[in-house]
């Protein structure tokens, strides 16, 4: 008889440190999970800053080209985005300004 009782309190302490075992995987997996995805909501809370931010700069400059275009004198507008792209007037001489610190 104390042979038996001895296999099952034997059986009963295998079954029980399984079950701890397994508890303890589970509760890490969960912690694992829990913490990527905190990472991941994170980095995409960032993401969303900077395409707010972007936004913000398109709708200005969305608001001034059209201010531009609404406007009566559009010859100002136009010569400067020809300056940007490399264009002039026939003959014209262009003198860049290199002074440093400026």
């Amino acid at each position: 008889m104390q042979a038996e009782n001895s296999r099952s309190k034997l059986k009963r302490h295998k079954t029980s440190f399984i079950l701890i075992l397994a508890l303890i995987l589970v509760i890490g997996s969960f912690t694992i999970t829990i913490v990527s995805k905190q990472l991941e909501i994170r980095e995409k809370k960032q993401e969303k800053a900077q395409k707010q931010e972007a936004l913000e700069q398109q709708l200005h400059e969305n608001e001034y080209i059209q201010s531009v275009l609404d406007s009566d004198d559009k010859s100002d507008f136009l010569e400067q985005e020809a300056r940007k792209l490399g264009y002039g007037y026939p003959n014209e001489k262009v003198f860049y300004d290199v002074t440093p610190g400026e």
